[in-house]
């Protein structure tokens, strides 16, 4: 592999190897998610250690054959990081799970990075920290190809009204029903049309400003999101429910 210069990328997560090492799983603009091998970063005369961290924009420089190339050199990229905390912090975890978990190796998503890159820093408002979550999942699922389907009724083809009632199928998409069908455990969630309606208008704003519908979304990107995951489980929820920690709302 030819050498890569001063790529745009974010460090999703980092694990030791052996004495010195760490191998990095990175999230590039125009490479993808991909892992590096940076030797001797966890030495104590390491002179980038200080620059491998999670959440802040980096220039990467890398070179090696296969799948586990060299970290050549670690710039900070000329922008401040997001100045994370508290839930905002362990919410960016959540989202670098999720990118961990639903992007394959070196497959170049520019747009999920432009999307990853402006939801680190909308989470410095912690006052918007669920309805940014909520975003981010929707849009992280069209861009890699499960858009979710919010203004059609999936068995008629009908436009959603708003005063209707609709269950949601995450792999149909959401059909009328009774008001109150659904809402037991382990049901499809169902929602108000004017939340689905909101959704597809990408009414970010009017949702936020109605807890009912914030809790419909909720519950229904819970569903879609353990969908796709396929069983795999969150180091990220857990440590949400940790004693002293906020509430797990944001996730």
């Amino acid at each position: 592999m030819a050498p890569v210069n001063t790529q745009l990328a974010y460090i999703l997560h980092k694990r030791a190897y052996r004495e010195s090492s760490q191998i990095l799983e990175v999230f590039s603009r125009d490479y993808g998610r991909l892992s590096l091998m940076s030797r001797g970063s966890r030495g104590p005369k390491s002179k980038i250690a200080g620059n491998l961290q999670l959440f802040s924009p980096l220039l990467l420089s890398w070179q090696g054959k296969g799948s586990l190339p060299n970290l050549r050199n670690v710039e900070r990229a000329d922008v401040k990081p997001p100045q994370l905390s508290r839930r905002s912090l362990l919410s960016a975890m959540y989202i670098n799970e999720l990118l961990m978990y639903l992007l394959h190796r070196d497959d170049v998503h520019e747009g999920v990075f432009e999307h990853y890159h402006h939801c680190l820093y909308a989470l410095e408002n912690e006052r918007d920290i669920e309805i940014e979550l909520r975003r981010f999942e929707i849009k992280l699922l069209e861009l890699i190809g499960f858009a979710l389907l919010f203004t059609k009724d999936a068995d008629s083809g009908q436009p959603v009204r708003a005063e209707a009632f609709y269950q949601y199928h995450v792999e149909h998409g959401p059909v009328q029903c009774e008001a109150g069908n659904g809402r037991q455990n382990g049901a499809a969630p169902v929602l108000q049309g004017q939340t689905l309606l909101a959704l597809g208008q990408q009414n970010y704003p009017q949702i936020q400003q109605s807890r009912q519908q914030m809790q419909q979304l909720k519950r229904l990107m819970r569903q879609v999101i353990a969908f796709h995951l396929g069983g795999r489980k969150l180091k990220s929820r857990e440590l949400f429910q940790l004693p002293g920690q906020a509430p797990s709302v944001s996730r």
